[in-house]
């Protein structure tokens, strides 16, 4: 039996072994169709991608004829996660072959957070830090808003700087994740520091001070100044030295007369960091500023660059850093506290001008925009340094120091006057805007005057000058070199380079304008018509529905 067991297992081994020659000589046949694809068999793409067919090479004795393939891609849908199919046939002398490639569409990118504001928010110490905001976008997912995990504090109370990161997931698993830094700091200017012994212009004493700026301002792409050195030089140059490294940068002044120069400093192209700044004559010595403290320029815009001038001992000292908005709408409420502004015996313009002021913060808010306002209740605002002055000027500072951040700003007062007959709106912008600054204001002005129906030519847009009181007409849009009368619009644009604008709807002391504003509630449409213009302005879509904000 063991013999013949022997036998049938050599034969069964030779079948299985004649077998198997049979089927590797079918498959190296020339006359069958190969198919080898380009590129892996499984392929995995990024969802809402484009997709890239790789191809396939097809060969049928020993021809090419991949270009006779048909590719059949028509179930991957790149729009949605999962697992396809893509299908290569190819057809010739009477024979038709397959083959498929897996497509696994998968979500492998991070959702992105963009911080309302920005990623560095500077707040003066002893302010408020409201959350600014987010909004979340991603390859796949929708509404991801709702679960962004906001974790860290800011003490207002101490100097430093905080973090505040934003963590999101989203459903395949990818974590976004950014950070805010927000930095609480002294104010760069203090009155304490400067209510006595300030210097004008017209004061300075060129054999007390080696040097001094007599003018500085602002402009488009950096700072321009005017000042003195005590001795006479032929060449004058202000120098820019790093407080951090070694990096300077020099420019020429041009020699004005006897020992005075002028010039422009281009920031635009410097580096960011924080520069003390020197002047050089026959001798290179730190550059002083001795002016009074509402003639010191202090920040501003310019070109991509936010620059803050700070003063210590009168020694000039320039930060440098990206410039990022951190707020949409600047509100200030005129007057406050002990300063009730006009009033008519039922109301206080200061009380007014809150009210107007906090249903057009909440109106913006609802629309999605960041708002501040200089104060919110009954008070003069924030203050500067630890002396607690009511002073228009000092409220003018922080005007310009948020307006500074900031793509709009404005004033809300409401008229009071002697004369019984004065009556209507006015609005009261800066000597220097041109028409083409004024566009938005000049679409109000004629709004204004056909909603209110007045017809006469009194001025109702206009701009004042500080030293003879004289009121410019602005309903054309001229320009004018007068200084501003008005210390909430003088000071923001030569310290800060803001434009401000004054709103006046009403005269409180006209009772007729009272009644019709006030009592009737007009003044909720003539606030609506001042938001309009403004979100229009800021490239936003107008949302009527104020319910929320009454």
């Amino acid at each position: 039996m063991r013999k013949y067991y022997y036998i049938t297992t050599f034969i069964i081994l030779m079948l299985v072994s004649f077998i198997g020659i049979t089927y590797s000589y079918e498959y190296e046949n020339s006359d069958s169709i190969k198919f080898e694809l380009i590129g892996p068999s499984t392929l995995y793409v990024d969802v809402n991608t484009d997709y890239v067919e790789y191809g396939v090479k097809i060969k049928y004795k020993n021809m090419d004829i991949s270009d006779q393939v048909i590719i059949d891609d028509s179930q991957v849908n790149m729009a949605v996660l999962g697992k396809y199919l893509v299908k290569y046939t190819v057809s010739i002398d009477g024979l038709s072959e397959y083959i498929y490639r897996e497509v696994i569409v998968i979500d492998k990118t991070s959702p992105v957070i963009e911080l309302v504001g920005g990623e560095d928010i500077s707040i003066i110490i002893n302010g408020s830090y409201n959350e600014y905001g987010y909004s979340v976008s991603d390859n796949y997912d929708d509404d991801l808003d709702d679960k962004v995990k906001v974790s860290g504090e800011v003490d207002t109370s101490k100097e430093g700087t905080y973090l505040i990161s934003y963590t999101v997931v989203d459903s395949s698993g990818n974590e976004g994740v950014v950070v805010r830094k927000v930095k609480v700091m002294e104010p760069i200017i203090s009155l304490d520091s400067n209510l006595s012994g300030i210097v004008n212009s017209n004061e300075i004493n060129v054999s007390k001070h080696s040097n001094t700026i007599v003018k500085n301002s602002f402009n488009e792409n950096g700072i321009y100044y005017e000042g003195y050195v005590k001795d006479k030089s032929e060449v004058y140059k202000i120098k820019l030295k790093n407080k951090n490294n070694s990096l300077e940068y020099t420019y020429n002044m041009t020699v004005s007369k006897s020992n005075y120069y002028s010039g422009e400093l281009d920031l635009t192209m410097v580096d960011n960091g924080e520069y003390d700044v020197y002047v050089v004559a026959k001798n290179e010595e730190r550059l002083l500023n001795k002016l009074n403290i509402f003639l010191k320029i202090v920040r501003a815009k310019v070109g991509n660059k936010l620059v803050s001038v700070k003063y210590s001992d009168d020694m000039v000292s320039l930060v440098i850093e990206n410039f990022s908005y951190q707020y949409d709408i600047v509100i200030d409420p005129g007057h406050g506290g002990i300063d009730i502004g006009a009033s008519n015996g039922i109301v206080n313009e200061k009380d007014l001008n809150l009210k107007i002021s906090k249903y057009e913060m909440c109106r913006y808010q609802s629309m999605g925009y960041i708002v501040h306002m200089i104060r919110e209740n009954d008070t003069y605002g924030e203050m500067l340094g630890k002396s607690n002055i009511d002073n228009l000027s000092r409220r003018a500072l922080m005007i310009g120091y948020y307006g500074s951040v900031s793509r709009v700003v404005y004033s809300n007062h409401h008229n009071g006057s002697e004369r019984l007959g004065d009556y209507g709106f006015e609005i009261l912008v800066g000597n220097q805007t041109s028409k083409k600054d004024l566009i938005l204001e000049l679409s109000l002005y004629n709004k204004f005057k056909d909603f209110y129906g007045i017809t006469d030519n009194n001025i109702r847009i206009y701009a004042r000058d500080y030293d003879s009181g004289k009121t410019n007409d602005k309903s054309n849009g001229s320009i004018y070199n007068d200084v501003n009368y008005y210390a909430v619009i003088r000071i923001p644009y030569e310290l800060y380079n803001v434009k401000n604008v004054i709103y006046e709807p009403i005269y409180l002391t006209n009772a007729s304008d009272f009644n019709w504003y006030y009592m009737n509630e007009n003044w909720i449409k003539v606030s609506e018509m001042k938001i309009q213009e403004y979100v229009n302005f800021l490239g936003g879509t107008y949302n009527s529905d104020n319910k929320k904000c009454l």
